[in-house]
């Protein structure tokens, strides 16, 4: 308990709101082992997941919690003693789970907003290594849906998805990981004239950038929804961030055009069609600044990007690859 709150009768209140609320959770579930926490976007909440799943490996008697934004991701995950969302947002700050929470993070962001310190490993093996797992562990992310939920993401007899960020779609939105508008365009023209047949469906947020001649369904799925429309899907087109690891997730190959603020390395999957661009100041994990006019996202052109979706159809009978890392 922080003491100097009692100076202050609005912060005793919450004080002792938050801490009875927890009593109640408490006494009605028992306490965590654990509670993993993150201050990052849906898709980190979603990479905890990997985890969650290696420390029960390593000992199926823990109770682990998370506190999550998108709690409905890592909902019939067997891994979690209790999954709670936004209404129990208050658990996160109890005194009383101090001892339990373990709040991660994958890098350092000496200037807020600005950049961050780049990853020397891949960011799962980051996560994992920082809770204190040792030996190998698979990198992946992990999602369970029902029959029903995955027969309904079937739209089409043959579909794709196709993910154009928008400007500023979120608060924590990275210009440098934005491939371009026109040519997402230019890869669906493309698309339609080599596959007869093929339905193209749009996911994201409404902000996205719209795109012509596909299924436009920016802001009209749910985060459940949107996992079975992409685990019926032929491959995810799209930029590094949330989808394509629940694309990974949910077994979905997917061509990812991550340039260069970021590498495949660090925060793909080797199943994948990873677009990366070698130029000598990537990865930078610069979130917008960039002194090069984007040159690494420039030089990933529509055709790079048709290619390696055909690469991605003609391993359509296979098995997704893993890859695994010992730390």
């Amino acid at each position: 308990m922080n003491w100097s709150n009692l100076l202050y009768p609005k912060k005793i209140y919450q004080a002792l709101r938050i801490e009875s609320h927890t009593l109640l959770t408490v006494l009605k579930h028992d306490y965590p082992d654990i509670m993993l926490q993150f201050l990052g976007g849906i898709g980190d909440e979603l990479l905890l997941s990997c985890v969650a799943h290696e420390l029960k490996i390593r000992n199926q008697a823990l109770k682990i919690w998370q506190v999550s934004p998108a709690a409905e991701l890592l909902k019939n995950n067997p891994d979690y003693s209790q999954i709670f969302n936004m209404n129990d947002w208050q658990l996160r700050y109890s005194n009383l789970l101090n001892r339990q929470r373990m709040k991660l993070r994958y890098t350092e962001q000496p200037v807020a907003g600005e950049y961050e310190i780049p990853p020397k490993e891949h960011i799962l093996a980051c996560l994992c290594r920082s809770v204190g797992i040792t030996g190998e562990i698979t990198i992946r992310p992990y999602y369970y849906q029902t029959d029903n939920e995955k027969e309904s993401g079937r739209l089409a007899p043959r579909q794709l998805c196709v993910h154009s960020m928008g400007a500023h779609t979120h608060e924590t939105w990275m210009g440098n990981k934005a491939w371009f508008h026109d040519r997402f365009q230019k890869v669906v023209d493309g698309l339609l004239e080599r596959n007869n047949g093929l339905r193209i469906i749009q996911v994201g947020v409404g902000k996205d950038y719209p795109l012509h001649n596909v299924l436009d369904l920016r802001g009209k799925t749910s985060l459940r929804q949107t996992a079975a429309i992409l685990s019926q899907s032929e491959c995810l087109i799209g930029t590094q961030g949330f989808l394509g690891h629940l694309a990974r997730a949910v077994e979905c190959r997917s061509v990812i055009v991550f340039g260069g603020r970021e590498h495949s390395w660090q925060t793909g999957y080797s199943c994948n069609e990873n677009l990366d661009s070698f130029v000598e100041c990537a990865p930078c994990w610069h979130w917008n600044k960039c002194s090069y006019d984007k040159q690494c996202m420039d030089m990933i052109s529509t055709e790079d990007v048709l290619a390696a979706v055909q690469r991605v159809s003609d391993r359509l009978s296979e098995r997704l690859e893993t890859d695994n890392f010992t730390l």
